[in-house]
């Protein structure tokens, strides 16, 4: 049975990728929430359908589930991604999908919470509408193509140093499972070691130690000169400040 962790794991890599690509689209546009539409604005020329996930109390860090929120009067449609959430949870017994409300920390946060949600729902980008004193979650639906179009693989190293550098994850299950959701073709070259490979644009060779982290990056893409090889961070040292996909 899955825990939430494994499910970050697999949705971590491809989540990340999303919201650096939705930042390129939003950039600073302020944002306004129409509940009886169901939509979510961004600036005079962006509006997006929705689904509500939660909110994240600052002051005491705690979040809540949008289903728990009884006095919201938010429509139920807005609610079934969260709602199929806590259906999960409550399957799997995984208490950060089925618990009303959470205490967040490092192991557990906002952002973990949504970007797992939005790859069990089918690979959907998130957006974090802060507010005086906390933040609304949502999911997007209906963002341009090119927010969801596999990752280029020249940028893949990018994405999996950046995972590794702000999240505790399973390092072997993430890459493996972001290789498969951005359609590349893995091969293990050994036991420490998979090459992932997409044709007209090249490949790359990710190795791993004893301890199943990503020791190293390397690769060639075609028409560019080899890429040179990426040291990784390492799961010991202390962990970069979150990424504020919303800022970008």
């Amino acid at each position: 049975m899955s825990t939430f962790q494994d499910h970050f794991s697999d949705h971590a890599a491809s989540a990340f990728a999303r919201q650096m690509a939705l930042g390129d689209v939003i950039g600073d546009r302020s944002w306004g929430l129409d509940l009886q539409r169901g939509t979510l604005r961004f600036g005079d020329d962006l509006e997006y359908p929705v689904q509500l996930l939660g909110t994240h109390a600052s002051g005491p860090g705690t979040w809540l589930w949008v289903w728990a929120n009884a006095q919201s009067n938010i429509p139920e449609q807005l609610t079934e991604a969260a709602l199929r959430a806590r259906q999960r949870g409550e399957a799997e017994q995984i208490e950060a999908f089925a618990a009303p409300s959470l205490q967040l920390d490092e192991a557990l946060t906002d952002h973990m919470i949504a970007m797992t949600c939005g790859g069990l729902e089918g690979g959907r980008c998130y957006y974090r509408a802060p507010y005086d004193g906390g933040a609304l979650f949502v999911l997007l639906d209906g963002v341009p193509p090119e927010v969801q179009a596999p990752v280029a693989l020249s940028h893949a190293p990018t994405v999996l140093m950046q995972v590794i550098s702000q999240f505790d994850v399973d390092h072997r299950r993430m890459v493996t499972s972001f290789l498969r959701q951005q359609g590349l073709e893995a091969t293990s070259t050994s036991a420490t070691a998979i090459r992932a490979e997409r044709a007209g644009e090249g490949h790359l060779d990710i190795s791993f130690d004893e301890l199943g982290r990503i020791s190293n990056v390397k690769g060639k893409l075609l028409s560019q000169p080899a890429a040179p090889a990426i040291a990784a961070a390492q799961p010991e040292e202390s962990k970069a400040p979150r990424w504020q996909f919303w800022k970008r």
